[in-house]
């Protein structure tokens, strides 16, 4: 815990180092327009200020939809409503901790005036701490630096829960100064380490008084498991910009030729990432699982894929002076892929063809995309990506969208076989074909959305009784539907979000059917309005369903027969204050624990939800 400590702290000293940095000379001036890009979105943005919701620090209770995972923050997780993501090509499989892994697209490439730096620090619980630390520095006007780091330690309320997670990322942007090359250039470290109990061995946790206080004396059915997961990525984009030179004023004495407008770019992207997963059991005489099929004295599982990608695009621009109806960028992709498990050492090839057509200008009535991609790779031929948008702007706060994705895509290499010391098998599945249509209303002055999502899949996979992946050959339906609706006065903040979901066939998809939050607080200044409070509380429920069991060895959820999982209401209390830059709460969560007859819940057989616990957070910005 104190290396941790120290670690975190030596962060902090780096940050407030290189925080002193000086770029404005002479009589420097405080500039709060530090603006970020990502890959995935090029329009520049700048870091949000107000934190409506800095208490739901918790990377799952920002998502979309509500998720659920296994009673400690940091472990594997499922959403309350159906999600599907179907890519073609090779994937390894094994997604269940995707959401709190740094993704290459995600990441922020800073332009500042004055170095920027945000702190964030959670506190609560049993020596459980979230903190990270984000810093940019541009170092000349046209090169800027900057890093990620989060670390997550929780050692949850069960025995052997600790939960882990040391996300990082360096990065580095440059733009020559006639405009003419862009460079993005990261690399990311995600490692996760989580101690894996099995879930309790005791049917009478909730209502024994013996464990009421310290659910760490409950018996778990695993002892010495773990699972690690690990990821280093380097990622690499550059563009040349293809326009005629204009020679421009820089001061009074100097001129310079840019490319002002260009017209067409030349995009190149290169990756190469390490991805590792390891199931690692010493305990030989467990009744968890029915068998040890390779070792007898000790179980250790990995799985290893080593990845180096290629692309290229051509593309026309966007600038002010000569708008464009339609934009374009088409592409090739080229994958090389070495995966490793066990006996199993085999390399691959995929092929990829990329076109996208789209105008997506806030200013104009209609904004459309279609971004298609095939795979010409002889293991993959037949897999297709085909996603759109239509959004009709209909007045200045009102918008109606159209959008969804077709696609036809391979399973896995999780699902297609496995060599595992507890699982092993072999499968000849068939690919999944998925159409996925949503329609979105969207009303800003009155804070109103509406979304309405439709599935239709063929060849649906999912993991059987047994843990073992199952094709289902008939046609499955989900419609899932979203309705928010938010109040926003003077001294009242009311947000409430309803889901509720149609499957055609329960036995498959095991969700309940109704999902709600509700965020009621109240918000005034103090201090001559100075110090802005708000105080309030989250309210979460879904119906009872009967969920899936989690699988440490395969990192899966599957199906179980035996059991329902009965909810009630969550009610979470928080107090939040933000003087400027700096965001504060105090937070209570779970409170209402034991005021129900049903005096706890299970998020998964055998995984119990937390406790009350209380947490306090800060999230500090600097631009100097």
């Amino acid at each position: 815990m104190k290396k941790h400590i120290i670690l975190y702290l030596f962060s902090l000293a780096f940050v407030f180092c290189f925080g002193q940095v000086q770029i404005t000379k002479p009589n420097p001036k405080l500039y709060f327009d530090a603006k970020y890009v990502t890959l995935e979105n090029p329009k520049p943005q700048k870091p949000d200020s107000i934190f409506e919701n800095f208490h739901r620090y918790n990377t799952t209770e920002k998502e979309f939809v509500p998720y659920h995972n296994l009673g400690n923050y940091g472990t594997a997780y499922y959403s309350v409503m159906f999600t599907n993501k179907n890519p073609i090509g090779f994937k390894h499989g094994f997604n269940s901790f995707d959401l709190y892994f740094i993704q290459p697209e995600k990441v922020k490439y800073f332009n500042t005036k004055t170095p920027y730096t945000q702190l964030d620090f959670v506190f609560g619980g049993k020596e459980e701490i979230v903190g990270g630390a984000e810093f940019a520095i541009n170092i000349k006007p046209n090169v800027n630096m900057g890093f990620n780091f989060h670390r997550n330690s929780f050692k949850g309320g069960s025995a052997h829960q600790l939960s882990i997670h040391n996300l990082f990322s360096l990065q580095n942007s440059y733009q020559s100064k006639n405009n003419r090359y862009n460079l993005k250039a990261a690399f990311i470290y995600n490692g996760i380490k989580n101690e894996e109990n099995g879930g309790w061995a005791q049917d009478d946790v909730f209502t024994n008084p013996f464990y009421k206080k310290d659910k760490s004396f409950v018996l778990v059915h695993l002892d010495d498991a773990i699972n690690k997961w690990s990821e280093r990525n380097i990622n690499i984009h550059q563009q040349i910009n293809l326009g005629k030179k204009t020679e421009v004023d820089i001061n009074d004495s100097t001129k310079r030729k840019i490319v002002l407008q260009p017209k067409y770019a030349i995009a190149h992207d290169i990756e190469f990432s390490h991805w590792k997963f390891m199931y690692k059991d010493y305990e030989t005489d467990s009744t968890f699982y029915s068998a040890l099929i390779f070792d007898n004295d000790s179980t250790q599982d990995y799985t290893k894929t080593w990845k180096i990608s290629n692309s290229i695009y051509f593309k026309n621009i966007e600038n002010d002076s000569t708008p464009k109806r339609l934009n374009f960028a088409v592409g090739i992709q080229y994958d090389f892929i070495k995966y490793k498990q066990r006996y199993t050492n085999e390399s691959k090839h995929d092929f990829l063809l990329k076109a996208k057509i789209f105008n997506q200008q806030d200013s104009i009535k209609f904004n459309y995309l279609v971004d298609a991609a095939v795979d010409v790779a002889p293991e993959y031929l037949g897999d297709f990506e085909v996603n759109f948008l239509g959004k009709i702007n209909l007045k200045k706060s009102i918008a109606l969208a159209l959008s969804g994705n077709v696609s036809m895509a391979s399973p896995t290499r999780k699902q297609a076989s496995y060599l595992g010391n507890h699982y092993t098998y072999f499968n000849d599945f068939k690919k999944t074909f998925q159409l996925k249509t949503q329609i979105d209303f969207i009303w800003k002055k009155q804070l109103f959305f509406i979304t309405a999502q439709n599935y239709f899949l063929q060849n649906y996979i999912y993991n059987d009784s047994l843990s073992l992946p199952q094709q289902y050959n008939r046609p499955l339906n989900v419609f899932v539907a979203k309705i928010r609706k938010d109040f926003d006065t003077k001294y009242i903040y009311s947000g409430t979000e309803l889901y509720a979901q149609w499957i055609s066939n329960r036995d498959i998809v095991r969700l309940p059917v109704f999902a709600m939050k509700q965020t009621l607080y109240y918000k005034g200044g103090w201090i001559s309005g100075k110090l802005n409070a708000q105080i309030g509380f989250d309210l979460m429920y879904n119906t009872n369903f009967t969920g899936n069991a989690y699988n440490p060895a395969l990192a899966v959820f599957y199906h179980q027969n035996k059991e329902q999982l009965k909810f009630y209401p969550i009610l979470d209390l928080f107090f939040r204050l933000q003087v400027k830059f700096t965001n504060i709460f105090f937070r209570v969560e779970h409170v209402n624990q034991g005021m129900f007859k049903q005096k706890g819940i299970y998020t998964a057989p055998d995984y119990g939800y937390l406790d009350r616990t209380f947490r306090a957070g800060i999230l500090w910005q600097f631009y100097d």
